[in-house]
């Protein structure tokens, strides 16, 4: 692997679980075509030492927020309310936002993939694709042509969006879960493990099954 240069940006890992620790593998994937991060360790507020990987924990989040010169981060949380309120302390002290896309995903024409988001390995998306702030693709997704994908989301692996989807701000999808063409998924909402929607869902509900049905809503602040 090549060594760190003054071209590098240094980065931080919100998170050390199981998908952080994904993520930063996903950087050295990174690194090893393209020299461009220079993996400083994590920041999370339960965890501490080292990783099993030997990558260190530095802290807790609020380090950030005394770094100077502040890192660029992400945070390598699914959950959608947790990412978005770690996202907006961010934001009010001017912590600024990577951007991670694995080196084997293949991204059409017209694709806008916001800051802070997370692409993994295997992803591909069709032409005339939106990816907002702070989204999480998973493994192996696939994101459809004209499908815009709104902040905060997250996408288990093997997630399937077919075309001209629109997914609500802060939805979560498990694994391989799918979404036929045209539909729209409300706010807020979560689909479960290998669900099959074929029908719009509304804001702040939790759809399961082949196809998808709604079982709860939720009253949510977010």
């Amino acid at each position: 692997m090549k060594k760190a240069d003054d071209k590098t940006k240094d980065l931080v890992i919100i998170g050390a679980s199981d998908f952080g620790r994904e993520v930063a593998a996903l950087v050295a994937n990174i690194n090893d075509v393209n020299y461009t991060w220079n993996f400083r360790g994590f920041v999370d507020d339960g965890l501490e030492g080292k990783t099993i990987e030997g990558f260190k924990i530095l802290g807790i989040v609020d380090l950030l927020y005394s770094m100077d010169p502040k890192p660029n981060v992400v945070i390598a949380i699914a959950n959608t309310q947790v990412k978005k309120r770690i996202a907006h302390e961010l934001e009010k002290n001017n912590v600024p936002l990577a951007t991670l896309i694995h080196p084997s995903v293949i991204i059409s024409d017209h694709v806008d993939i916001g800051p802070g988001s997370i692409i993994c390995a295997g992803t591909i998306f069709a032409i005339n694709t939106v990816v907002g702030k702070h989204c999480i693709l998973n493994l192996g997704c696939r994101i459809g042509h004209d499908t815009v994908v709104k902040d905060y989301s997250s996408c288990m692996p093997g997630t399937n969006l077919a075309g001209k989807v629109v997914v609500g701000e802060g939805c979560y999808f498990g694994l391989n879960a799918c979404v036929i063409n045209g539909k729209v998924i409300g706010e807020w909402t979560t689909v479960g493990a290998g669900a099959a929607v074929i029908n719009d869902i509304p804001d702040f509900s939790v759809a399961v099954g082949v196809p998808a049905r709604v079982i709860k809503h939720r009253d949510m602040e977010c």
